[in-house]
């Protein structure tokens, strides 16, 4: 009968007790020193609802249900704040769950420890004033208790209960509008005002209504849950910590201020209360992080119930959700360290709290509440409850331990550096690319890393002043100690489009609007601060971004290749450039998209092709945002591949949204053309074998970028796809209308997923590659073959287009368009809606689909005044000639000729080799060649990874600017060759641009030729495979033949043979390169 009750609850509390039973019969209860304060009937639960208000005094409280057919009792474990504060056992597992476990923290706190942080620009006054004038009562109810849930989304799928998904048009994560000063409660939707819940929560109301939501959600008749009062729950959560802030900036400006530091210290104990409580009873934590509204089954999940309690507290926050409670730390840490002096010898704050209800004795008494809300807080972090973006869970535990002042904590710092989410140990090492860039989607995701490898530094700093000898350099080492640094610095700015927005790469960067960009303020990735503590760090990178930013000046990164990470990005010479074009070639495990060979293109001052960036909501981005579909992009369906199907809060969050990888086969640049290669692979992840492999679909892609006079250019893009048994090319275009010249157009039902699978027919699709197609509706077949031309037209601005030339396609390769808009609403009121071209082919064999497309962005007329594809001799081959009014360039590709065999194109042209680019004057009809020259070979006879120098014999004729491939029968990363130094006559120095050092771990274990590693090294579409691994104190090394992440935390590996003498313990590298191996020169030549 009796559905949930609580494990353990503090006194004078409200919780929900169900009960299952009949409508027309409720059951008795019987609840001596419980008070009964509302009950209702749910219907969706068949149960009844009792609000029952917990004794004002601890102990254990049997109660009793009985009904029309049976009776149940039950025995309620009240607790009072102290007894709560006391170390128990429950379940095996050491409660509360607060540093030092099982021990009590007294504080040993004799001065300010924070005060040097940076003061923040003053916010909201506004804001700042309607906190101060607040009085007790007001400040203490904006804090919800911990025993109603908290929650991110109302409703993701059905919207609002009067007008459906309309309200999507007004936001996909928190569409709502709400009144939180002072809290209401209320939630009033922006698209047909209607106001929910129907009941009065500040007064107790748990039953008035037709929308009543009793803080667990209120349900329809098809039994979607609504969780009005758990959104608003979790925003006034957030809120008060945001409020917590705002005083504290204020009373840092003021800081004699008793009056405000009086009421932020009353703020404090509001929290430090709920903190130390929940840390005791789990089960009022904030739980998981839903992508969807979901409901509880009875009440809060019994955490402690579990079978290993620890465990399943892995992200589940505390009284904030999981990722917010890095920065409550932070801002409790610094907000008691601010107001501390005026409030360790003050009686008047803890009267204030006396009169809330929370007997204090002393000020004494009050700081030690707050310190061990903090130890709380740690305890959180370290038992994996606190999951932030990295490196936010160490910068809070930091803040904390400073905070706290503790020469007794070194066991914490160990746990920092070696067992933590970010391992600070290794944290530059393992989480950023060879080339420097971090871990996930480009922009605030990724520079988030990088400003946190620099507070990570200061925090580690100012933590070794306050106390030397609990934390030396010896055994906690500086975190910026690798020779990657400046490219850490320099790789939030390399990947700026136009000067004012980042390269699109996963979730980040876009928001699928192609709104022009000039109003935009140059990009300022990385804050003042944040340079200033690099410069400090002997950063000459930072220093001039430093420079330029105080100018109010554009950095100027010219063409960028990221092979690291694998991206590359063209640029005319401007600063900042007029046009860019990118491709994406690889891959990391944060974040992500299938955007494997995305191209973008960018141009007078606004995109023309562009990701959609960051989702409208969780609930879709595997099927929308994040699909391959929506990318300007190639693909290839497998039969028997499906995509893996992970929840949101999968322990795999590294390997959502699986594409595969490229490498860079080269890139070749003459006098107004750039031109890049890249050759790419499928990978999935067997879940069997817990292995990646490869499902035999191969790739190649090659963009030119051609200036056509003025401020014109053009992009030539070829495509070939290879494997499998469904090849797709998509384009979305310019966000607008298409017009196609030269095309028959016939309607067709359905969406690009079949025409037999409406809109959102999700569950219908044959396949799972075919999650983003069911979504593009309103399709049209185009007739017309290769002679069809289009042009997309700018819903922003109608001087704005695209022109699309239809170069060449495989015979067989069917053309549709299609819709595609926002998917939580109707197209009709998508924020944007873009006309999708996809080119499908089924059934292709052992045969290669090639599709070859030009596109022109323009404000006037064409700069083209003609376009023409040269057949060859073999299929995959192609030409392009483009020509202006002033010269034509015609491109040559034959991507599956060798450096030495020959094609023969149609107009004549024989080409040894994979690729030439001719330019021609048209006025002195002087004709230019620029091709590839001899392959240079050499061999690696020493290096040192520090200075990313390689010592290289066998190279004749190098000089720097050219780009070498290492290994190039293995994983073949490309280096530009940053300085030459000849050593003598047979060997050269080169200076190279990027680290060649992956990770670093220990030996966990090893049996034969496998390694268990105990740190995570990033393996996500193999990115190992190829490298070696390479033992730290004598360079003993292997092969890696394969190499996967089991868990967040460790990394598996299989080598070509055993490690000689390897032992558990022995530290490890995995690196691009060692003495021996091969560099391969490939230089461009030109010849008129």
């Amino acid at each position: 009968m009796i559905q949930w009750t609580p494990r353990v609850i503090l006194t004078d509390r409200l919780f929900r007790l169900p009960v299952t039973g009949t409508a027309d019969q409720p059951p008795t209860l019987n609840a001596p020193g419980f008070g009964l304060v509302d009950r209702r009937w749910s219907r969706r639960d068949q149960a009844w609802m009792f609000y029952l208000r917990t004794p004002s005094l601890g102990g254990d409280y049997p109660i009793t249900v009985t009904g029309a057919d049976a009776s149940e009792a039950a025995t309620i474990a009240v607790r009072s704040l102290d007894e709560l504060r006391q170390p128990f056992d429950d379940n095996g597992t050491q409660w509360p769950r607060r540093w030092p476990l099982g021990g009590h923290c007294t504080s040993s706190r004799t001065r300010q420890t924070l005060q040097d942080e940076p003061l923040v620009k003053a916010g909201n006054d506004e804001i700042l004033r309607w906190w101060l004038d607040q009085d007790d009562d007001t400040l203490w109810r904006q804090l919800p208790v911990a025993e109603f849930p908290r929650a991110h989304y109302v409703n993701v799928h059905q919207g609002c209960p009067t007008c459906g998904t309309a309200i999507f048009a007004h936001g996909g994560f928190y569409p709502w509008t709400r009144n939180h000063r002072p809290g209401d409660l209320r939630s009033t939707c922006p698209a047909c005002a209607a106001i929910f819940p129907s009941n009065d929560l500040r007064i107790n109301d748990f039953s008035s209504g037709d929308f009543v939501d009793d803080g667990f959600g209120w349900f329809d008749d098809e039994g979607h849950v609504f969780l009005f009062a758990a959104t608003c729950h979790r925003e006034l959560v957030g809120q008060y910590s945001g409020a917590i802030r705002t005083i504290t900036d204020h009373l840092r400006r003021q800081p004699t201020d008793i009056d405000v530091a009086r009421r932020l210290g009353l703020m404090l104990l509001r929290w430090s209360l709920e903190e130390v409580y929940v840390a005791a009873a789990p089960q009022f934590r904030h739980g998981p992080s839903q992508e969807v509204e979901r409901p509880w089954d009875g009440g809060p999940v019994d955490w402690a119930g579990m079978e290993d309690p620890i465990t399943a507290l892995y992200r589940k926050g505390s009284l904030a959700y999981a990722i917010d409670v890095p920065n409550v730390t932070v801002a409790l840490a610094l907000a008691y360290d601010t107001a501390w002096p005026l409030l360790r010898d003050d009686d008047e704050w803890i009267a204030r709290a006396s009169a809330q209800g929370l007997p204090l004795a002393d000020a004494d008494a009050g700081c030690q509440l707050i310190e061990e809300a903090l130890c709380c807080l740690l305890q959180c972090a370290i038992d994996g409850g606190a999951l932030s973006n990295k490196p936010g869970t160490s910068l809070g535990v930091l803040s904390a331990l400073r905070a706290l002042d503790r020469d007794d904590t070194t066991n914490v710092m160990d746990w920092l550096y070696d067992r933590s989410p970010d391992r600070l140990r290794v944290f530059v090492s393992n989480n950023f690319t060879i080339d420097g860039q971090p871990p996930e989607a480009t922009g605030g995701y990724n520079d988030t890393h990088t400003r946190g490898v620099f507070e990570l530094e200061h925090q580690v700093a100012a933590l070794r002043v306050l106390q030397p000898g609990a934390y030396p350099l010896s055994r906690f080492p500086s975190i910026t100690d690798d020779p990657r640094l400046e490219r850490l610095v320099s790789a939030p700015y390399d990947v700026t489009m136009l000067g004012r927005i980042p390269f699109h790469f996963g979730d980040g960067g876009s928001s699928g609007v192609q709104q022009p960009l000039n109003d935009r303020d140059l990009l300022a990735p990385l804050d003042e601060a944040t340079l200033e503590r690099a410069v400090a760090l002997g950063s000459d990178a930072a220093r001039g971004l430093l420079d330029k930013r105080h100018r109010n000046e554009a950095l100027t990164p010219g063409s960028t290749v990221h092979d690291g990470v694998g991206f590359a990005i063209l640029r005319t010479d401007e600063s900042p450039e007029r046009a860019a074009a990118g491709i994406i070639y690889g891959d990391a495990p944060w974040h992500r998209h299938q955007d494997l060979l995305d191209v973008q293109l960018f141009a007078y001052d606004r995109p023309f092709l562009s990701a959609l960036g960051y989702p409208q909501s969780w609930a879709h981005v595997n099927s929308w945002e994040g699909n391959w579909a929506t990318h300007n992009s190639v693909w290839s369906v497998v039969d028997g591949v499906e995509p893996l199907q992970l929840p949101f809060d999968t322990p795999w969050h590294f390997l959502k949204e699986i594409a595969g990888r490229g490498r860079l086969v080269r890139v070749l640049r003459t006098e107004g053309v750039q031109v890049v290669e890249i050759e790419a692979s499928r990978w999935v992840f067997d879940t069997d074998a817990m292995r990646w492999m490869q499902p035999g679909v191969s790739y190649r892609r090659l963009i030119a970028f051609v200036e056509t006079g003025g401020q014109g250019v053009a992009l030539v893009d070829l495509a070939r796809i290879h494997g499998g048994d469904e090849h797709w090319r998509m384009c979305r275009g310019l966000e607008g209308t298409l017009q196609l010249q030269g095309a028959g157009k016939q309607p067709q039902s359905g969406t690009l997923a079949g025409r037999d699978i409406e809109r959102g027919q999700l569950d219908a699709v044959r396949h799972g590659d075919h999650l983003g197609l069911a979504w593009m509706d309103d399709v049209d077949l185009i007739e017309g073959g290769d002679a069809i031309r289009g042009t997309w037209t700018s819903v922003h601005d109608d001087q704005a287009h695209l022109d699309l030339h239809i170069l060449r396609t495989t015979p067989g390769t069917q053309l549709r368009s299609a819709r595609a808009a926002s998917v939580m609403d109707s197209p009709e009121r998508s924020r944007y809606n873009y006309r999708t071209l996809a080119w499908q082919r089924t059934a292709p064999g052992d045969s290669t689909t090639c599709v070859d497309l030009l596109f022109e962005p323009r404000i006037d007329t064409s700069a083209l005044t003609a376009t023409r594809t040269i057949g060859a001799d073999i299929e995959t081959a192609s030409a392009v000639a483009l020509r202006t009014e002033t010269r034509e360039i015609t491109l040559y590709w034959s991507p599956d000729r060798g450096p030495d065999e020959v094609t023969i194109f149609d107009d004549g042209t024989e080409l040894q080799g994979p690729l030439a680019v001719a330019s021609s004057g048209l006025t002195r009809m002087r004709r230019r060649l620029c091709l590839p020259a001899p392959r240079q070979s050499g061999a690696i006879v020493a290096l040192d990874r520090r200075n990313c120098t390689i010592d290289v014999q066998g190279f004749d004729d190098v000089e720097a600017g050219n780009r070498i491939v290492i290994n190039p029968e293995g994983r073949a990363h490309n280096y530009a060759i940053i300085a030459v130094e000849s050593l003598h006559s047979t060997t050269l120095r080169l200076t190279l641009d990027m680290a060649s050092l992956h990770g670093r771990a220990r030996i966990a274990a090893l049996d034969g030729a496998h390694l268990e590693l105990d740190f995570f090294l990033i393996t996500r579409t193999a990115s190992l495979h190829g490298t070696r691994l390479q033992r730290e104190f004598d360079d003993c090394w292997q092969p890696i033949v394969a190499a996967a992440n089991h868990d967040g935390h460790t990394t598996s590996m299989d080598l070509e043979a055993p490690l000689a003498g390897a032992q558990t313990g022995d530290w490890v590298a995995a690196v691009d390169y060692v003495v021996g191996d091969i560099a391969r020169l490939e230089k461009q030549r030109t010849s008129d």
